[in-house]
């Protein structure tokens, strides 16, 4: 079973925040949290939270462990209250309760981005290593911060995550003494190291990307303050979001399988809509299909927004209050992608450059007070991806409403039929001159159109939208009816 496991001491604002970051980004794994507090314990009841109550050291008795090494160091781990000591035995201890193995978080670590990758039972632990290559008294470690242990692979190897002989502050002579500087994950990665080729550590050079850590929280004293400045300074990771009012969908014209787990995504698929839509040239329209079924719901939510089966905005699972940043910047939008060159040319590269000079007919005469815009968009070498973007209901509907007329005059002026005009025009629609070319984005005129128009419009009534880096998550995927065609 995969799971998690936490130790607190006297922090239980920071364990909070921590379990609540966990859930943010999409985790809902069973997570255990052993309570070693003497001052401040861990009451908070959370759904899927077990707490292991050492309070009293009734499971892990440190003052016991610690008098058998009166020689021990008395400097800067006494300072620290032993605390990377009965870190190690609290792992340890661990081992025993938590067979399948865990994801070990650091109390006083805030997660940023979903963090599941790293159980892997292909190997014996995953996480990232400090190295102290060239300095004599550390020993290279395995952070504590986040990372996993296949328990049931290490325990069959002999490994240890505590060892007396081998844990800071336990061995007579104190700083002085290179043997006393196993730090909290050192004897583990030692074993590991040290028993290959049958045990391995996978290490995330960069895993520091996903978290924020604190550092230090269990050890500092009482400087609760300082945390709590700290935990508000980074609420985005931990604060629990109300999107109920909000709705992002997630378009697509296949199967796939969403890499979202948070409830306010909804996928909506172009080949299930019914009999009302069964006259609609689903290709040409691509995405501007999907938005105009849902604007044709009866009932619909407060903000709405759009993805992409396999572009998203980075925020991904962790998604923010979407009101709060409506209400302060208008929109949510996917940051500019670059073009190479403006617009216009960029159409004229693989589509007929009537077709786009048409739309722009079609919105001087329709819609003038967004004509600037428009032209000003075509001749930029940017534009905002069309099918990622989050806004009120009734901003969102107008969007939708110009989009959808301005296609939809243009499939009446061109005759109502865009694969004929592609077959009467190949050179026109440069068919044969690229290797890429399937006639599925030569039939998607009214979707790129569409994505023209959001972008201006975006542009027009949102200048001050916010802008959210977009990422890619899957390969692209063919429709069925396109592969037969090329066959």
């Amino acid at each position: 079973m995969k799971q998690i496991a936490i130790i607190h001491f006297n922090t239980p604002e920071l364990t909070e925040a921590c379990i609540l970051s966990i859930r943010k980004v999409g985790c809902d794994w069973p997570i255990t949290v052993l309570d070693n507090s003497d001052k401040r314990p861990f009451n908070k009841r959370m759904k899927l939270v077990k707490v292991l109550n050492n309070r009293k050291q009734q499971l892990i008795d440190f003052d016991a462990e610690l008098k058998k090494y009166p020689d021990k160091c008395w400097d800067m781990a006494r300072l620290s209250n032993y605390g990377s000591v009965k870190h190690m035995m609290s792992v340890q201890y661990l081992w025993g309760v938590l067979k399948d193995g865990f994801i070990l978080v650091e109390s006083d670590v805030l997660l940023a981005k979903p963090f599941d990758f790293l159980w892997d039972e292909n190997f014996a632990a995953c996480g990232k290593a400090q190295w102290f290559r060239g300095r004599c008294i550390e020993k290279d470690r395995l952070l504590p911060w986040l990372c996993y242990m296949n328990v049931l692979l290490l325990v069959k190897n002999g490994a240890k995550y505590y060892d007396p002989s081998r844990s800071w502050g336990l061995q007579p002579g104190g700083m002085r003494n290179p043997n006393n500087w196993y730090d909290t994950g050192a004897p583990l990665l030692e074993d590991i190291i040290k028993t290959k080729p049958q045990l391995t550590a996978r290490l995330y050079p960069n895993l520091d990307k996903y978290y924020i850590h604190y550092c230090g929280g269990s050890w500092r004293g009482d400087d609760m303050k300082a945390q709590a400045e700290w935990l508000k300074n980074n609420e985005k990771y931990w604060e629990q979001v109300d999107n109920s009012d909000a709705k992002i969908f997630v378009c697509t014209h296949a199967d796939f399988k969403p890499v979202v787990k948070n409830e306010v995504y909804e996928v909506v698929d172009s080949r299930s809509g019914g009999d009302a839509f069964k006259d609609v040239p689903g290709p040409f329209y691509s995405e501007l299909l999907h938005m105009y079924r849902v604007s044709k719901r009866k009932t619909l939510p407060n903000y709405i927004g759009f993805v992409h089966y396999r572009k998203y905005f980075d925020f991904l699972d962790a998604v923010p209050s979407i009101r709060k940043n409506i209400e302060k910047h208008g929109a949510i939008i996917a940051a500019p992608v670059f073009l190479g060159m403006p617009m216009r040319d960029q159409w004229g590269t693989w589509g007929n450059i009537e077709d786009l000079d048409l739309a722009t007919e079609i919105v001087n005469e329709k819609y003038p007070a967004l004509l600037p815009t428009w032209r000003a968009n075509l001749a930029k070498k940017t534009m905002h991806p069309g099918s990622l973007h989050v806004m009120k209901r009734e901003d969102w509907l107008e969007m939708v409403a110009c989009a959808w007329d301005v296609a939809n005059e243009f499939l009446k002026r061109i005759g109502g039929n865009i694969d004929k005009r592609i077959n009467e025009n190949p050179k026109k629609y440069h068919i044969g001159e690229m290797e890429f070319t399937d006639l599925l984005n030569e039939r998607r005129v009214g979707g790129n159109i569409c994505e023209r128009i959001v972008s201006a419009w975006i542009d027009w009534k949102f200048p001050n939208a916010l802008q959210v880096p977009m990422v890619i998550t899957a390969q692209k995927i063919t429709p069925n009816d396109v592969k037969s065609k090329k066959k």
